[in-house]
């Protein structure tokens, strides 16, 4: 923990504890102020990471039940969401197209199609990325693709930390990861956060159709500015790419051909997902359809569990319950519309300026936490905003999870992020540089698609 950490999380200790013993404000309840406190200082140990995520999503709920602020029935109750269930269901169906290299199959495929100069590889790279993205978390997508970067990026003999082109190379497969993560609920696990909290406070789900329709413009304009972007960012490189076209023809050989095992776990993702798009969201709760599909991967025998359990990440699950839970109580406690109040008064606020301001700042704090993290803090408040304002809380849940994971200026921002700053073909100020802009730029890509495009999808 470097000292900016530490500081943080001196300061976030001592507000928490201040709030605590303070007096009553006129207004607030007392279960609301114990909110504040606990979700300032688990805020703080996300931002701060002095403890796993998860152990965070622990301490919460059990916080809320030690303080009384919940009883511990209604705590555990808020941490056992469908969300929870729905990531875990998630996890195990992205684990089965990872294990059976079916991914890497799709992916091989995909960029074969780009092998005519190393820049078109970049923006194939992105686009694989991106799709990935959009049936699979975001995380594993690039995890997939990253081996196949480095490959290519050893065979030209690229420069760390010199090479323009490398640099393109591995922000083009971060950020297509990134900005495809919007298209659907799929690609990342702060949409299982955001869906959880709005079936909690409002009894509302959001179908994979209606989803992918309001993210798709997001993803489209995003795919398109980000070769702009990177390419005003670094300098052009001559690259001779004959080296990489071998690598590519040499993975794609390694993988045979397709097995009965292959077709049955395309068979069970293409029911899942058909199903999520007629009937998920309305007649049947997202998470019961993902848990189907993932006990069909283990009942057609082309699933055990010792090779999907390293990809269920259970820190991340372990904290959406706890921000889930305290995200409940932020609400029923009347806290979060008791701080609007003294914050905004009489103000008016139209609908259009809350929803797009829900999404810019959960995007400015998903920089410096992490996304999960960004939208635990920023949904609460917004729900409560909408409400006052009139703005629609599928719109408010829709805009705060497309924000917060629109973060592109810091290695620690996201995993993608991470996973291609480990290449150390990186430097922390070329994410500075090319993120920056990226995220103005994104910034108006959002409130575009806010202002014009969803009030014609009816959001």
């Amino acid at each position: 923990m470097n000292v900016v950490q530490g500081a943080a999380l001196i300061a976030g200790l001592v507000g928490a504890l201040w709030i605590y013993l303070a007096p009553l404000p006129a207004g607030l309840s007392p279960a609301g102020k114990t909110a504040f406190a606990v979700w300032l200082l688990c805020t703080t140990l996300w931002i701060t990471n002095f403890v796993p995520f998860g152990v965070t999503g622990l301490l919460a709920v059990a916080l809320l039940g030690l303080t009384r602020a919940m009883t511990p029935a209604e705590a555990y109750a808020a941490f056992g969401s469908s969300a929870v269930f729905f990531l875990i269901g998630i996890f195990i169906i992205a684990g089965a197209l990872v294990h059976s290299g079916l991914s890497k199959r799709c992916a091989l495929w995909f960029l074969s199609k780009f092998e005519r100069s190393p820049y078109a590889f970049a923006n194939g790279m992105m686009m694989a990325a991106a799709f990935g993205t959009v049936w699979m978390p975001n995380q594993a997508t690039t995890a997939m693709l990253f081996p196949i970067a480095v490959e290519v990026a050893l065979a030209l003999r690229l420069r760390p930390t010199e090479s323009n082109y490398a640099k393109t190379l591995f922000l083009s497969l971060a950020w297509g990861a990134l900005i495809g993560a919007n298209a659907s609920f799929l690609g990342s696990s702060r949409a299982a956060l955001a869906l959880g909290m709005l079936q909690q406070s409002y009894g509302l789900g959001i179908s994979f159709s209606r989803w992918m329709l309001a993210g798709l413009p997001v993803v489209l304009l995003g795919v398109l500015v980000t070769p702009i972007v990177l390419r005003l960012s670094f300098a052009k490189e001559n690259v001779p790419f004959a080296a990489a076209r071998e690598v590519l023809e040499h993975e794609v050989s390694k993988l045979g051909k397709l097995t009965r095992d292959h077709w049955i776990t395309l068979g069970i993702l293409f029911l899942t997902i058909g199903s999520w798009i007629v009937v998920g969201g309305r007649q049947i709760d997202l998470a019961v359809i993902a848990l189907l599909g993932a006990v069909l991967l283990f009942a057609a025998g082309v699933l055990k569990w010792e090779n999907v359990e390293r990809h269920i990440h259970w820190n991340i699950v372990l904290m959406y319950g706890g921000a889930i839970a305290l995200g409940v109580l932020i609400d029923k406690s009347g806290a979060a519309k008791w701080l609007l109040d003294a914050t905004l008064g009489d103000t008016h606020i139209s609908p259009l300026i809350a929803v797009a301001g829900a999404g810019v700042v959960a995007l400015l704090l998903s920089e410096f936490m992490s996304n999960a993290a960004a939208v635990a803090a920023v949904l609460p408040l917004a729900f409560t905003l909408g409400d006052r304002v009139g703005a629609s809380p599928i719109a408010m849940c829709l805009a705060t999870s497309f924000g917060a994971g629109l973060d592109f200026m810091f290695p620690i921002s996201t995993a993608p992020n991470t996973i291609v700053f480990a290449s150390g073909y990186l430097r922390t100020r070329d994410l500075i540089k090319a993120g920056s802009i990226m995220t103005i730029g994104c910034i108006l890509i959002l409130v575009i698609v806010i202002r014009y495009w969803w009030p014609i999808i009816g959001l």
